[in-house]
């Protein structure tokens, strides 16, 4: 059942009326889902490199694989940061992703203004 409402929403400082409907999370839960799957191969990944590192068994494969498996990673944040957040603990992450990493660049301010104009009547803000 799709429930919709239409109430006011604030962004900067003009008062616009949006009109919204209980948010499907289901994309959100598959980009975060992908993930979590990276950063658990990831972090396997750095368990082996650091136990070859430590014993001296470090390949040039194996430090080929570790250097080469950032893309990935990367590439899984930058999807679930790109997908639209259902809820302002969506909003949050990406607010830390970006602190995380240092950045804030226009499109990803963009990106922020609409989800916070969808969220905010939503979610009573």
């Amino acid at each position: 059942m799709t429930n919709v409402m239409t109430s006011p929403a604030v962004l900067d400082g003009a008062e616009q009326t949006v009109t919204h409907q209980h948010l499907d999370r289901s994309a959100w839960e598959s980009a975060s889902t992908k993930l979590r799957a990276e950063q658990t191969r990831d972090r396997a990944l750095d368990a082996r490199h650091s136990e070859a590192q430590a014993n001296g068994t470090l390949t040039e494969d194996l430090e080929q694989e570790w250097s080469d498996s950032i893309e990935p990673l990367g590439d899984a944040e930058w999807a679930l940061f790109a997908t639209s957040a259902p809820d302002l603990a969506a909003l949050d992450w990406k607010l830390k992703h970006l602190a995380d990493h240092g950045m804030l660049e226009e499109q990803h301010v963009e990106q922020l203004r609409a989800d916070i104009a969808r969220l905010s009547s939503v979610e009573g803000r």
